[in-house]
Order: structure tokens, then C-alpha cells, then sequence
């Protein structure tokens, strides 16, 4: 029985540059991988074909909770997608929603928890979503946060930021290798040859300097110049934008650094931010 290994995180923490240095890394290619390639590498838990055709109906003709009552139906579809365990980017929250679980233990190889300090992703949260700043640190902080994806109303329970992280890193159900996207920036190689160690994989030197060069952010910065990102929302410019830490230093104003602070206190000074 094959299953899923979660490459999870709340929006904006990492998670694509993480499936590129994987994609990179496992495929072991000369030249970078391309970021448009990067979905056939890694599944995701809101493509609709796993969902599509588990009833009578059309998924369209579905309301969101019929679709979410699908869920676990559908994670089996979708660890059962190839015939080893495989990467599956979710940004779902580690919990049951309306007595679903979002998250099946069954199904479960492990997962990789990327992390990011929240001041940096409430700038790039707004960018992303095409929010205000202060509209989307009050997403952010908002317990029952939903996104929707695409044309057939696949939503994502984000929950509050705090809450998310607590979901994945206080469970004891599958195991867990937490990464901050910061400790990818200062030290790329060591924290990536420490993650591929965490999920059993080989550990070749060489590979790695390789998957982080061909990943590095200005390397797909070019790449979506050139031929476009087939992820980047409609609204947005460019997805790829700055790839950096401690950037909301020059962008959110000090009512605004004290009310992320003031919200998610603890979790900050648990993963040391």
C-alpha cells in the first residue's frame, strides 16, 4: 500500500521552494527541473480528480460540504495515485472539520512541516491573496479561515496561523520533521541534507549541492520571467517576489508588527521567532 507524505504549511511559508529542492534532489538532473513541472512531482490534495466521480453527481453540481464529506474517500485516491510514497502538497490544517478528518493517519508515511516567520508571511499572505496587509493578518488570525481553489469549490480549513502550526507539531499520530524556511535560507544544504535524512532517503553530497543550486530563488525568479508560472494567481505579477527573512521590516507599520506579535506570542517564542 502506497501512501502520502505531507508537505504541509500554512500559505507563503515555503512549501513550493521545498518541492523544488525535493524535485530537484530525487530526479538528480543536470539542469534546474522546471517550476512548471513541479505539480507532476508533487500531487496535491485539491486536485478535484481525485474527488470527481466518488458520487453519482457531477462535482460541480456538489455543494463545498458534499465535497469535503469526500475527503478521506479521496486521500485514499490519491495515496493510492502512484506505487510508492509519494509527496502531496496540502495547506490544510492537521485536525477534523465538520467530522472530517483532513488529515488520515491511514493513509500517512510522515509529513514535512514547513514554517515561516508570520511577519514575513502576512506580507506575502497579502500579495498572495491580493489583500490589504491589515486584511490579511486579520485572515491569519481568524480561527475558521477557508480557502477555495479553482472552478469546483476545493476548500482548504487554514484555521488561524498559531493553530495551524500547533495542528501538525502537537500530534502524535504521524511523525513529523518541522523546517523553518529561515534556517533554509542562512544554512540550505545542511538543513535539507537534514530533512532528506528525517524522510530516509539518500544522503549524497553532491546531489544536494546540486538541488539547492538549480532551487535557488533566483534561478526560478528567471525561470517564471521567462515562461510564466502556471501557479501564480491571475492578480498577481509574479509569484516568485523576494525569497527573503526579516523583509516585513520595511513593509508592515509598528501597529501591525505588535498585533501579530501580540496574537501568536507563544508560537513565536516556541519556534523562535
Amino acid at each position: 500500500m502506497s501512501r502520502i507524505i505531507w508537505l504541509a504549511s500554512y500559505p507563503k511559508s515555503g512549501n513550493t521552494w521545498v518541492r523544488a529542492l525535493l524535485a530537484n534532489y530525487v530526479l538528480d538532473r543536470d539542469n534546474p527541473v522546471s517550476i512548471n513541472d513541479l505539480r507532476g512531482f508533487t500531487l496535491s490534495d485539491t486536485r478535484p480528480r481525485y474527488y470527481d466521480g466518488l458520487l453519482d453527481r457531477p462535482l460541480p453540481d456538489l455543494s463545498e460540504s458534499e465535497i469535503r464529506a469526500l475527503r478521506p474517500l479521496a486521500l485514499r485516491q490519491l495515496a493510492d495515485a502512484r506505487p510508492h510514497d509519494h509527496f502531496v502538497k496540502t495547506h490544510s490544517q492537521y485536525t477534523e472539520f465538520e467530522g472530517i478528518n483532513l488529515i488520515e493517519p491511514e493513509v500517512t508515511a510522515g509529513a514535512i512541516y514547513i514554517v515561516r516567520d508570520p511577519r514575513d508571511v502576512a506580507v506575502s499572505f497579502a500579495a498572495h491573496f491580493g489583500l490589504a496587509v491589515d486584511d490579511a493578518i486579520e485572515r491569519m488570525a481568524d480561527a475558521g479561515n477557508l480557502t477555495t481553489a479553482g472552478d469546483f469549490r476545493m476548500t482548504t480549513f487554514l484555521g488561524s496561523w498559531d493553530a495551524h502550526v500547533a495542528s501538525w507539531t502537537n500530534q502524535d499520530e504521524v511523525p513529523v520533521c518541522l523546517v523553518r524556511y529561515e534556517d533554509l535560507l542562512r544554512a540550505p544544504e545542511e538543513t535539507f541534507g537534514k530533512m532528506l535524512k528525517v524522510l530516509g532517503l539518500p544522503h549524497a553530497q553532491d546531489r544536494i549541492s546540486r538541488a539547492v543550486a538549480n532551487s535557488a530563488f533566483e534561478t526560478m525568479k528567471r525561470e517564471e520571467r521567462r515562461d510564466g508560472f502556471v501557479e501564480r494567481p491571475p492578480h498577481m505579477e509574479r509569484f516568485f517576489r523576494a525569497g527573503t527573512a526579516g523583509g516585513w521590516r520595511g513593509v508592515l507599520t509598528d501597529a501591525q508588527i505588535k498585533q501579530i506579535e501580540r496574537k501568536f506570542a507563544p508560537a513565536m517564542r516556541q519556534l523562535g521567532y
